[in-house]
């Protein structure tokens, strides 16, 4: 059992503000595309849950469910099956044990960004699912900044994390025994309240920061750390600024040259800003 993620008692830490049962709002997913003269190709990645009301939305890149920009604007692939992974609750109680169900409603239930690398998956249905398998319902979409908020309390500096599953292949760096992602720190590098443009990036709707993402880090929530002392027993403090979703992770700046591409990084990744996800919304 593990008494410290129970969802039915909200155990804060005290450094960010952030809920650390969030780490089970955290999950992967594997698409797989398929034409019609049998060629197939996967692709694995991740994202995580809102509540909106009584509806689950999953939320995730658009390049994990469109195969245009993976495989290119001609590819004749298209999504065949989208299988998200769920975890073992015990009551509230999560367990160890993770299991991926295919959902049975794609794509009718997807729904992508125009420009921007995200998409939304409402209400997924799945086969042969047991209610015992969930996902976690700490966040929900009250919990996005919106783009008022972005202008008014996000400053460029500002620390956030991001959780997900980093690394591929081999070289898998979240906990293997759990399936929980893990968290990373990140600052804001680029100026919050205005989308970064680069032609290095083709995506929309961005925000530069100074930390290292890695492949399969895409997908991850970027949530940013709660700033000054939170208001309550009778203080005031119009200066506390809470925890909020200000994206989705979305990829890195490798530096060019004849570093190993292990360590091929620029310390520069970025994420789809939370105003993509309200807007899809």
């Amino acid at each position: 059992m593990a008494r410290w993620l129970s969802t039915n008692v909200l155990r804060v830490n005290e450094m960010s503000g952030i809920n650390q049962s969030v780490v089970l709002n955290v999950c992967r997913l594997v698409a797989r595309f398929a034409d019609d003269i049998g060629n197939h190709k996967a692709i694995s990645g991740s994202g995580f849950w809102l509540l909106d009301g009584n509806d689950d939305i999953y939320v995730t890149n658009k390049h994990n469910v469109d195969p245009t920009i993976v495989f290119g604007d001609d590819t004749d692939l298209k999504i065949d099956s989208l299988e998200i992974e769920l975890r073992l609750f015990q009551g509230n109680t999560p367990t160890s044990s993770t299991k991926f169900f295919e959902a049975i409603n794609v794509p009718q239930c997807i729904k992508s960004a125009p420009s921007a690398d995200v998409a939304i998956i409402r209400n997924p249905t799945y086969k042969n699912q047991t209610i015992q398998y969930r996902h976690g319902r700490v966040l929900k979409v009250g919990d996005l900044a919106d783009q008022h908020f972005i202008e008014d309390k996000v400053q460029i500096m500002d620390v956030a994390s991001f959780i997900g599953f980093p690394g591929k292949g081999m070289s898998r760096w979240w906990d293997q025994a759990w399936n929980l992602g893990i968290a990373r720190s990140v600052n804001i590098a680029s100026l919050p309240g205005v989308p970064f443009t680069h032609s290095d990036i083709k995506t929309k709707d961005i925000t530069l920061v100074s930390g290292l993402s890695f492949s399969g880090s895409s997908g991850s929530v970027v949530i940013l750390h709660e700033k000054s002392i939170k208001p309550g027993a009778g203080l005031v403090n119009p200066s506390y600024v809470p925890p909020k979703i200000l994206g989705i992770m979305s990829g890195h700046w490798p530096e060019p040259g004849t570093t190993p591409a292990m360590l091929s990084h620029s310390g520069l990744s970025y994420f789809t800003r939370s105003t993509s996800i309200v807007n899809l919304l």
